[in-house]
Formats: C-alpha cells, sequence, structure tokens
C-alpha cells in the first residue's frame, strides 16, 4: 500500500481528485397520514387518522390530525406534524383576534381566505402541510374546501 504524508493513497486528503462529499439538509419531514372530507348539501364530514409516522418508524398511535377550529369548521392536516401543529393554531389565533374585534364568528368563507392569504404569506419557507377545511356556512349549506 502507497502513502503520502502518512495517509494511504484512497484517503480524501491525500487524493484532491476525489469528488467532495456532499451532506444533504432538509427542515421537513413527511409524517404520513390521511384526510378524507365528504360534503353533501346540509353535512360535511371530515376525518382523518392518528398514526403518526416516519418512514417505516411509528412515532405514535395517538396523534390527531383533525382540528375544530369553530363550531361550524374542522380543519385537517397531513405532511410535516409540527407545520400543521403551527398552521393550526395560528388560525385559531386569528379567529379569536377576529372575534375580539367584531364580535361574531367568523364564516367559513373568511376562514377560507385567511387560510390562503397565511399560506401565500408563507410561500418562501411555506408549510410543509396539506390541509382540508370544511364545515357549515350561516346559511345550514355545506361549504368543502381545499
Amino acid at each position: 500500500m502507497s502513502y503520502i504524508n502518512g495517509h494511504p493513497l484512497n484517503h480524501p486528503i491525500s487524493n484532491p481528485l476525489q469528488a467532495p462529499i456532499e451532506h444533504k439538509y432538509s427542515p421537513y419531514t413527511d409524517n404520513g397520514g390521511t384526510s378524507l372530507a365528504i360534503a353533501g348539501k346540509d353535512y360535511c364530514v371530515i376525518a382523518a387518522d392518528t398514526r403518526q409516522s416516519e418512514g417505516y418508524t411509528i412515532n405514535s398511535r395517538y396523534v390527531p390530525k383533525a382540528y375544530q377550529i369553530t363550531n361550524k369548521v374542522v380543519i385537517a392536516t397531513n405532511g410535516f406534524h409540527a407545520d400543521g401543529l403551527a398552521l393550526v393554531k395560528r388560525i385559531k389565533q386569528r379567529i379569536e383576534w377576529y372575534k375580539h374585534a367584531h364580535d361574531k364568528e367568523m364564516s367559513i368563507g373568511a376562514i377560507a381566505q385567511m387560510v390562503s392569504i397565511i399560506l401565500y404569506s408563507k410561500r418562501f419557507f411555506p408549510y410543509y402541510t396539506f390541509i382540508l377545511l370544511g364545515g357549515i356556512d350561516e346559511h345550514g349549506n355545506s361549504r368543502y374546501i381545499l
């Protein structure tokens, strides 16, 4: 075996022609999950599983993915669980601010518009979450929004 400066020839320090080792970092992971929404004339049903996983590893079997936003609106999230929680927390906070400022509940159309604005405002470092938003409007008709 040949050595240069005490290192074998196949060592990266002694062989400058070898390609550098590339390390990749991604702040996101997909925690999996399934959500389903069904809407009819006067109802909307949103269901989600409770299993949180990463690859072939099951982190927990009891992590909710569907959240009640108001009495008539539900949101389900999939994807990166921490981003889903952060988004739901931000939506609930904005709805609470709206309720204090206007003394009334936010309609599902207004919530959908607000969610659209929140997601667009994070377009350069987005929430890695996939959402279903559904509920009943003020006239008793169902609204189901992706």
